[in-house]
């Protein structure tokens, strides 16, 4: 309420907060959801652009879709909040690094004659012992990695999209005529095959949510945003704002590095998206549904492009969207080959939109992952006479 907006917008938000109540727990639902786009619409309208812009983030925590940790950092809710959510992901890194380093020196002291796979097919036995911790009612000072639910899914969120890792020159700040064991395997690289091994789980939770005939577009949604690299390094993290245009809610909004938006629209794998005509496949109306509504949202954008492009600072005038629908699984009586190029055709003749199905896009996130994989193994391999000169050997 210390926004400065006009009586008009502040009765929108006093609604709001008697509906909230005075203590938690506050209470939600549909009536906040409500109340929170009435003010919005009524801030946008005024262009108060200020008031618009908390009042779609208040909107956004209430949906879910903006953590608690990123509201504390971006309002500093609480003195120190974006230090200490620094910190948080500071030790958490200290504190892995030193289990895995310190898992690393005894593995190779006791083993001298360790090659560089048998070091990687240790650390790998490290990082899947970690999934299986549980809590010893009957050991007290055995513990599972608990937390509260959303800090837990800011820490899973920052370490899978939007931790960075950079190289640092080698050797710098070591003793001279000595590795250390931290030059022998850096501590990027070792968060790198954590890193590597939280994508691979999460490919296969994924997988099987995909996999499930009984999965909702909202089930399959909620695991992808989650773990948006399956899309490639082409685009950045999206945009953490799913409501650009009045009336329309984007499910994956992506950015390219020049600005420009990519829109992908989630619709069920467990759906049939081709029809037999004539003597060959067309993609039947689920298809053309879930691309029509596309080109609705790429309108849309199109029409109200200078004011996004002005408040939001994102081109929607290139804009493109990938409509991902159907499993071949689904629809076992046809070849997933001819279904790919019936869809592949249909896409060329469509100029901003392309159709692929889950299985297109599993295929090209285990692909990526597997070079990734490799790549981190080749590192390890190529470290193998460092490890070496690190026994003395």
């Amino acid at each position: 309420m210390k926004l400065g907006v006009s009586e008009h917008v502040r009765g929108f938000l006093e609604d709001a907060l008697r509906h909230m109540g005075g203590q938690s727990p506050y209470r939600g639902g549909r009536e906040l959801l409500s109340l929170l786009r009435y003010a919005e619409g009524a801030a946008r309208e005024e262009e108060d652009r200020l008031a618009s812009e908390r009042i779609e983030d208040a909107l956004a925590y209430a949906m879910n879709t903006m953590l608690r940790p990123d509201v504390e950092i971006k309002y500093q809710l609480f003195p120190g909040s974006r230090l200490n959510l620094l910190t948080l992901i500071r030790r958490t890194m200290e504190a892995f690094g030193d289990v895995v380093l310190s898992s690393a020196r005894t593995f190779l002291t006791n083993n001298p004659s360790a090659t560089a796979a048998d070091l990687q097919s240790h650390l790998v036995g490290v990082f899947e012992s970690a999934s299986a911790i549980s809590d010893d009612e009957e050991q007290p000072g055995h513990y599972v990695l608990r937390g509260q639910r959303e800090s837990s899914a800011w820490l899973h969120e920052v370490l899978t999209n939007r931790l960075t890792l950079e190289e640092r020159p080698v050797g710098a700040g070591a003793d001279a005529g000595r590795l250390t064991m931290a030059e022998v395997m850096s501590m990027e690289e070792l968060a790198h095959l954590a890193q590597l091994r939280i994508r691979s789980d999460a490919l296969q939770r994924l997988t099987a949510a995909v996999h499930n005939p009984h999965s909702s577009e909202a089930d399959l949604q909620h695991e992808i945003q989650r773990n948006l690299w399956i899309f490639g390094g082409s685009y950045l993290p999206d945009l953490g704002r799913r409501r650009l245009v009045v009336g329309s809610e984007l499910d994956i909004p992506l950015l390219r590095p020049d600005g420009s938006l990519h829109v992908v629209e989630l619709k069920r794998a467990n759906v049939r998206i081709m029809t037999h005509q004539r003597n060959g496949l067309i993609p039947n109306a689920e298809v053309h549904r879930a691309v029509g509504q596309v080109m609705n949202y790429l309108l849309a954008l199109d029409e109200d492009r200078s004011r996004i492009l002005d408040r939001h600072g994102v081109d929607v005038r290139r804009a493109g969207a990938t409509v991902v629908i159907g499993h071949p699984r689904f629809q076992p009586d046809l070849d997933e080959a001819e279904v790919n190029e019936v869809l592949r055709t249909y896409s060329s003749h469509l100029a901003r939109i392309e159709v692929i199905t889950y299985k297109q896009l599993l295929d090209g996130a285990s692909n990526a992952l597997g070079l990734a994989q490799a790549d981190a193994a080749r590192r390890v391999n190529n470290s193998d006479d460092a490890r070496h000169s690190y026994l003395g050997g």
